[in-house]
């Protein structure tokens, strides 16, 4: 893909999500303000969560109360990147049902980036401003300090999960056009990942494996963490980064070999 190419695709991104904060503001003004209310409510029972349960416990999978507070408030921003650029596979079956898809398979940009990107939510771009704030202040409650080192290191291991997890959203969108079943499959995908709030460590060894090679939610925080901790060898983002590439070239494999499969609402 040429820088031209890119260009095209990020002004489309733009426009699209421009009409989506304007079709919110002319229908569903007090909805964004609860929207907002609603998120950091979840986010604030989450931290009661943790310091309940290390209150009691001393510890949680070998983490203090800070570090935990530090693994659940960078969780929350990772989730929050993702859903904010990928919220499109929500609406996905009806595009398939309804015949929106024939449309995307003649428009001249890629298919697959209407599917994944073309649903936007102005209201998770206006929370990422608090959840830095809170990352922020998390790491500084553990003690550890935010050197350049360090934030090169958790801002790589996000990318690398960021990989994983459009990997992941491709392969339900594939599936979603094989056998019409979305919904389902991404909200177990979210229940998923809601385990990666909490360090991973806590699941076992077989757990936190499955979490940490398998699934990319072990890279949205635990992983993250343990190299701010220097508890994991920078080196090992690496093999992450390897795992991640090959997720997602199966994941576009799948998903061409699904749309071989395709049917046209109209047919």
């Amino acid at each position: 893909m040429n820088v031209r190419t890119l260009k095209s695709y990020c002004r489309v991104w733009y426009r699209l999500t421009v009409q989506q904060f304007e079709t919110q503001i002319a229908n569903s003004r007090g909805a964004a303000l609860l929207f907002i209310l609603g998120k950091l409510f979840r986010l604030g029972s989450a931290f009661l969560l943790i310091y309940i349960i290390v209150g009691r416990a001393r510890e949680l999978a070998g983490y203090n109360l800070s570090q935990a507070i530090f693994i659940l408030a960078l969780f929350n921003l990772v989730s929050s990147i993702t859903q904010l650029f990928m919220r499109g596979i929500y609406l996905f079956r009806q595009k398939i049902v309804d015949g929106t898809f024939d449309f995307y398979l003649l428009n001249p940009l890629s298919e697959l980036f209407y599917s994944l990107f073309s649903y936007t939510d102005p209201m998770d771009l206006t929370l990422l401003f608090p959840y830095i704030g809170i990352t922020v202040w998390a790491w500084a409650g553990t003690g550890y300090p935010l050197t350049v080192l360090s934030i090169v290191l958790v801002f790589f291991a996000v990318i690398i999960a960021f990989i994983f997890a459009v990997s992941w959203h491709i392969i339900i969108l594939g599936t979603g056009i094989r056998y019409l079943e979305v919904d389902n499959t991404i909200m177990l995908y979210r229940d998923l990942e809601k385990m990666a709030s909490y360090p991973t460590n806590m699941y076992g060894k077989l757990g936190s494996s499955v979490l940490t090679y398998f699934f990319p939610f072990a890279l949205m925080a635990t992983i993250p963490a343990n190299l701010v901790f220097s508890l994991m060898s920078p080196w090992m983002l690496l093999f992450f980064a390897g795992l991640a590439l090959l997720a997602l070239k199966f994941a576009l494999w799948f998903w061409h070999r699904s749309l071989r499969d395709y049917s046209s609402a109209s047919s």
